[in-house]
Order: structure tokens, then C-alpha cells, then sequence
């Protein structure tokens, strides 16, 4: 009698939504929702999914962040959440931002005429 099982990665987007400005490039992004982890599947067929995280990919830097447990289990369960900066725990820097605002310290991407947080001139 054969066995056949497996264990592979398994990568799911979650349906979210919130639009922000990116501490990370300074430009107006949205967070993209996914659950990472691995998957025991046997005859093909997937039993569980074991080391399961949550993680934030910004649209605009590929920035990506681990999500808190309690937040990503709600979004996952469809509740309305609102995440927060102190829900993300950095995993991966994307695209790095160019320069520093004089006026507010904040970071923002060469070819900006403006702060995309203070909104005051740059040059």
C-alpha cells in the first residue's frame, strides 16, 4: 500500500482594505493581507495548515510586516479591524525612501514636491 502526503507552502490573500501613507517610502499605499505557513495534504487532499502567520505586503514599496495574531485571526474572520503601527512588526524592507523631511523628520521618495505626511515644499 502506497502513502502519498505532503508538505508545502501555502499563501492565502485576505480581503482588506485601508489605504495609508507608508512610514516606510512616505507614498500613499494599501496593506495587502496574507496568511503564510505550511500544508499537510494526504492523497492531495489538504488535512492542516501548521506554522500559520500573518503577513502585511504594502502595495507601495513591497515593504512587508508580521501582523499581531489577535488582528490577522479578525480580518480572517471578516470582523472590522484597523491596523494600527504597533500591530506590525517588520519582516522585510521593500524600496527605502530617498530623503527626510526638514520640517516633520518624516521619510519621502525622490521626485516628491512635497511631504507626503506635513504636506509643506521640500525644496
Amino acid at each position: 500500500m502506497f502513502l502519498f502526503f505532503d508538505v508545502s507552502q501555502y499563501r492565502k490573500q485576505l480581503e482588506y482594505n485601508q489605504t495609508i501613507t507608508c512610514n516606510h517610502c512616505g507614498h500613499f499605499g494599501r496593506y495587502e493581507i496574507y496568511i503564510i505557513g505550511n500544508r499537510f495534504r494526504l492523497f492531495f487532499i489538504p488535512i492542516f495548515i501548521f506554522g500559520k502567520k500573518y503577513m502585511v505586503r504594502m502595495t507601495c514599496c513591497d515593504t512587508c510586516y508580521l501582523l499581531d495574531n489577535k488582528k490577522g485571526k479578525a480580518i480572517e474572520k471578516r470582523e472590522p479591524v484597523r491596523i494600527e503601527e504597533d500591530d506590525l512588526e517588520l519582516y522585510h524592507s521593500g524600496r527605502p525612501a530617498t530623503g527626510i523631511c526638514p520640517h516633520c523628520k518624516r521619510p519621502y521618495v525622490s521626485g516628491s514636491n512635497f511631504c507626503p505626511q506635513c504636506g509643506k515644499p521640500l525644496h
